[in-house]
């Protein structure tokens, strides 16, 4: 019972504070030094009351768009496109780490080289050991991992294993699709975000040491830990990485469920379960278009039909 009222008391206060949002924010801005800014940020990314803020803000876009259809359109095609630039940006990294493995390749084994070094005119710009660029492939594929996953989810492109769910009809995949988000993939983004928070934020700056039941933070100053090796050493960026990758596939998570709720109400429309970027430059909202209506030719009624046919036998 109690965790119950604890429950309906947090939600409660996620709705009071997403109203009073600006308040808070407007305090943190007020506060004198940095460290005392930096205290409160480094808390509040994993604190109970950012999750019920958050979550009210889901349920409030839920019920406005259910009540006017455009917004829930609207946020539905914001987020997905929000996450959808996001990979295509990502993807170039695909080809900067096919182009940086082949320089490597090339002056290591070739000229026999060990260092990169553009100096125009003697001034050095950018002087890197080898083994610093092959080891900086790696933060390339993190990125691609991190940033493109969402991107790849929208388009539908992740690896499903389909036993049943093709043959079902069409709503009930929808109701599927809402209710395995609501119980199988948000938690396991909140979960994700939750447990890497300390983790990038203790990489990130000197403070007292934090883990996920931290109530109090002691931040001190910049830390931005590295490995101290030859290779690429910049621990804090991987670790900051899996937040990015927390919070993009919560962002995606939220808009497919959005999207089947969409689905679900608008019963005279073939919403597809997955957004097209290919098809998206013909039109910004083809999200929304249905397939069936792309393809329906224009029906004719029964007085149409008979006034043609007289038209067509008259004398």
């Amino acid at each position: 019972m109690e965790m119950l009222i604890g429950l309906v008391q947090g939600f409660f206060m996620g709705f009071v504070n997403l109203i009073i949002l600006p308040w808070h924010v407007f305090k943190w801005l007020s506060l004198e030094t940095l460290k005392e800014k930096m205290n409160v940020l480094t808390l509040v990314g994993q604190s109970q009351s950012f999750f019920f803020l958050i979550m009210a803000l889901v349920i409030t876009l839920i019920a406005i768009g259910i009540y006017k259809r455009s917004v829930l359109r609207s946020t539905v095609y914001g987020l997905e496109m929000f996450n959808g630039k996001l990979g295509q940006w990502a993807a170039w990294f695909a080809i900067l780490m096919m182009l940086q493995q082949v320089m490597i390749i090339g002056i290591g084994q070739i000229f026999r080289g060990n260092e990169v070094i553009f100096a125009p005119l003697g001034i050095v710009l950018f002087s890197e050991e080898l083994q610093w660029l092959s080891g900086q492939l790696k933060f390339y594929n993190a990125i691609l991992i991190a940033v493109a996953s969402a991107y790849t989810f929208i388009e539908g492109g992740h690896v499903r294993v389909d036993l049943v769910y093709s043959s079902l009809k069409r709503r009930t995949q929808l109701w599927i699709d809402l209710l395995g988000t609501l119980f199988l993939f948000i938690p396991p983004t909140v979960a994700l975000w939750w447990f890497s928070w300390s983790v990038a934020m203790n990489s990130m700056f000197k403070q007292k040491p934090m883990n996920i039941w931290s109530s109090s933070s002691r931040w001190r100053d910049f830390k931005w830990e590295s490995s101290g090796t030859a290779e690429f050493s910049w621990v804090w960026a991987f670790k900051f990485m899996i937040l990015v990758f927390a919070a993009l596939m919560f962002i995606v998570a939220i808009s497919f469920l959005l999207r089947n709720i969409l689905a679900l109400l608008e019963k005279d429309e073939d919403i597809p379960s997955h957004f097209s970027f290919e098809e998206e430059g013909a039109s910004s909202r083809i999200l929304f278009k249905s397939r069936f209506s792309r393809n329906k030719k224009p029906s004719r009624n029964k007085e149409t039909i008979a006034e043609q046919d007289t038209a067509g036998h008259g004398v």
